[in-house]
């Protein structure tokens, strides 16, 4: 079976992908086993050596363990890239997306660039009819932008900031502007803003903005802790921040002045709203075309990656 796997190379053991043949997964209790028809090669967080990459996944269910679920084979799904142990206290208290000991598919478990993938059942959603393959692969950002924005409520013409430049970001711009929302997107690759033209969002680079702490609500899908500060000089006294991105923390906590001094709410957002965004993506509602910047077959990935120049947004790997 062929796969992408992180390999440890070099002096420094860094972490790159590798094509190779392996054998078929071996799936674990609750697992199905999923044929995959559409996977992201961009976005990757290096996982440990010898682990299938790939955190994305699309596919058609190829068999099912539980007796019970058969009806499931033949069916499309996306699934969750976070995989819960279903044990811990925050999973049976209905906090699943914090558990404890949760793995992340590409990274601690064996990931999506495969021919066929082991994911378990709890992690899939099926994929309305009316969604193509290449738009459901748009599922997990779309979703994590659904969360984030669901944080915050949006009452009028509220005044909102989307600060980023990554799949997430985008795809929050174009939810937000749906929302009845007076939105601009803010970032620093002028190729990946220019993208929000076509949606009818306003964008500029983040260093053109003035901080007149006049939003009302500010989304950050950047992990620069100097763009979180950009964030909190932005937003208006009482003003709600949700911070959507993992920040490496290394400025002078001063910086939290604003937060403190403009009793602003920071919210911290790491779900997906995974069916949501299948129902939406199916709609039309949400257009992802301008997003994919290039299609590779599994057996073509390794060459493409090393090819890779910026910018580029979406990058779908074809399966079987």
């Amino acid at each position: 079976m062929r796969r992408l796997v992180w390999q440890a190379e070099g002096a420094a053991g860094s972490a790159v992908l590798r094509a190779s043949d392996g054998a078929e997964p071996s799936p674990q209790s609750g697992d199905v086993i999923v044929r995959m028809t559409r996977a992201a090669l961009d976005g990757l967080t290096p996982g440990e050596p010898g682990r299938v990459a790939g955190r994305e996944l699309v596919g058609v269910v190829l068999s099912v363990a539980d007796p019970g679920r058969t009806w499931l084979v033949g069916k499309r799904v996306v699934a969750l890239p976070t995989v819960a142990c279903g044990a811990c206290d925050l999973c049976r208290g209905g906090l699943a997306t914090h558990c404890r000991e949760r793995r992340e598919l590409g990274v601690t478990r064996d990931g999506t660039l495969a021919e066929r993938v082991s994911v378990p059942l709890a992690n899939l959603v099926e994929i309305p009819k009316e969604l193509d393959d290449d738009r459901a692969a748009f599922c997990v950002p779309l979703g994590a932008a659904l969360h984030a924005a669901s944080l915050a409520k949006v009452e009028g013409k509220v005044f909102v900031t989307v600060i980023g430049d990554s799949l997430e970001a985008l795809l929050a711009a174009q939810v937000m502007a749906q929302r009845n929302a007076s939105v601009r997107l803010l970032g620093r690759k002028p190729p990946r803003l220019s993208v929000c033209e076509k949606w009818g969002v306003k964008h500029r680079h983040i260093d053109e903005v003035g901080r007149r702490g006049d939003q009302d609500l500010v989304l950050s899908f950047s992990g620069s802790d100097v763009d979180l500060d950009v964030a909190l000089r932005l937003a208006r006294p009482r003003a709600t921040v949700v911070l959507a991105e993992r920040v490496a923390w290394s400025g002078a906590r001063d910086a939290l002045v604003p937060l403190r001094e403009g009793e602003m709410t920071l919210i911290g957002s790491r779900g997906v709203r995974l069916a949501e965004a299948a129902a939406l993506l199916a709609s039309g509602a949400i257009d992802v075309g301008p997003l994919v910047s290039g299609r590779y077959k599994l057996t073509h990935a390794e060459a493409a990656l090393a090819g890779l120049r910026e910018p580029h947004l979406r990058l779908l790997v074809e399966g079987g």
